[in-house]
């Protein structure tokens, strides 16, 4: 049960990210000089939400499992729990900076530096997904 709810996190994240890119490609730096962000932008708020939950719940589940796995006491288990979503939140808060200063309109940016935006933006999470998945990989071989 726990590999379809990490799966199904893991792929929710993975297609939320993919929605993501491609209603930035009108943006700077995928089209050049790019349409200017309005309100109507706001709409990518929510799909960053689900987005950093899914891959919450997917963390979640890869710690509980290799707690278990290390047979770690419960106690041990929620302590690591707790740190790694603390952690998860700062990332998602310093995600949700970089989109700001993407979508900011300021006439000093450049390409290059909405490339950097973008890239960070877009990283930050799939780096988090392509650490998940290998862990998750590996506890199911070794309880299999």
């Amino acid at each position: 049960m726990e590999q379809i709810l990490f799966w199904g996190c893991w792929f929710a994240t993975l297609g939320t990210t993919a929605l993501l890119l491609f209603w930035s490609l009108p943006l700077s730096p995928f089209t050049h000089p790019g349409i200017t962000a309005n309100e109507a932008v706001i709409i990518f708020l929510p799909i960053m939400v689900i987005r950093w939950l899914a891959l919450a719940a997917a963390l979640i589940l890869v710690v509980i499992l290799w707690g278990q796995r290390l047979n770690l006491a419960t106690r041990w288990i929620v302590g690591l729990a707790i740190a790694v979503l603390a952690l998860h939140f700062v990332l998602g808060i310093i995600n949700l900076g970089v989109m700001n200063l993407w979508l900011s309109i300021d006439d000093t940016k450049t390409r290059a530096t909405n490339a950097i935006y973008a890239g960070i933006y877009f990283g930050l999470p799939t780096l988090l997904l392509l650490l998940t998945a290998p862990l998750m990989l590996s506890v199911a071989r070794f309880r299999g």
